[in-house]
């Protein structure tokens, strides 16, 4: 097996943590919570998570712990583990079990220090080796007090030398500057996302009224074009007028020949037609006789025959 680690180990950190055993290979449980001994200032053993199936408690005492890991707790064998009053040396700690965390730390001068946010014990003894206190008394930011200066462990209290304040350590709050840290994140994402927000809302209010110009640009344009079109009808020529009810005549009676106005009636044209050929025939009739009679007289019949064409013509 490998050699135990000795160091400091963090509550926070042990809660939570699968427990195994060496030997058989078998995963008992995670730690649920940490039994203290006030008198001895040292953490007594661990209370497993119950079973399914299981009623009773399981303790896992702290010298059965082989090494505490990165990622997990181990003891030799299964059968180190112990059942709920199975001994009497845990029965203090299980009846009045003591919560350091969030307990208020004094000095024997009656100086107030803060409160506890987390504590350390020793992988080896189980010895508290040191309390980190918050900055909500005398210290000003977190500190690490050493666990040797602790007389006496109580209910909400924790007593401590007046020497406690002399080597206390300051130290770096990891939860707290990643909060801080996340929350510096968390704000400059939002401004961020703010702003670009502003912008696509301006873009799109523009690109919104742009489009609604053109579409009263293109209801002006046609209404215009409209009324100009009723402005044309109304000013028509009347011969556009006859017209347009001509051709809808012809609609209404497409078999019925059409004529056109400006031309007189065709029955008055067949008759004046055969007026002037009766006219022209008698008139050659006339020529005729008068060739035929055989006037002596020349003149006259030239003359005679000149006024008959000048009425033939």
């Amino acid at each position: 097996m490998a050699e135990k680690v000795v160091r400091d180990i963090s509550t926070r950190k042990i809660i939570g943590m699968p427990v195994y055993s060496c030997n058989e290979g078998l995963y008992l449980g995670n730690i649920r919570q940490l039994l203290v001994d006030v008198k001895a200032c040292a953490i007594q053993g661990f209370i497993l998570e119950r079973r399914r199936l299981g009623k009773d408690e399981r303790i896992l005492p702290f010298e059965a712990v082989y090494n505490f890991g990165e990622d997990g707790v181990t003891v030799e064998t299964a059968t180190c583990i112990e059942r709920r009053g199975q001994s009497s040396r845990f029965i203090r700690a299980l009846r009045h079990p003591v919560s350091i965390i969030g307990s208020r730390v004094f000095t024997t001068g009656g100086r107030t220090l803060g409160k506890i946010e987390e504590y350390r014990f020793n992988s080896a003894t189980g010895k508290i080796s040191g309390l980190e206190i918050a900055p909500d008394g005398f210290f000003k930011v977190r500190s690490l007090v050493n666990g040797e200066h602790i007389i006496a462990i109580a209910g909400r209290t924790v007593m401590l030398k007046d020497e406690a304040t002399d080597d206390a350590m300051d130290i770096e709050n990891t939860f707290l500057t990643n909060m801080g840290n996340a929350a510096e994140t968390v704000k400059e994402k939002a401004s961020e996302f703010m702003s670009n927000t502003a912008d696509m809302t301006k873009r799109l209010s523009a690109n919104i009224n742009e489009k609604m110009e053109k579409m009263k640009k293109r209801d002006a344009d046609f209404n215009e074009t409209t009324s100009w079109e009723e402005e044309q009808e109304k000013t028509v020529s009347p011969n556009a007028t006859i017209s347009s009810a001509n051709n809808q005549e012809k609609l209404d009676h497409p078999n019925v020949p059409q004529q056109n106005p400006d031309q007189a009636p065709l029955k008055d044209e067949i008759a004046i037609d055969e007026d002037a050929v009766l006219e022209k025939h008698v008139l050659t009739e006339g020529v005729d006789e008068i060739d035929d009679a055989g006037i002596d007289n020349p003149d006259a019949n030239n003359i005679a025959e000149s006024d008959l064409k000048q009425k033939l013509d």
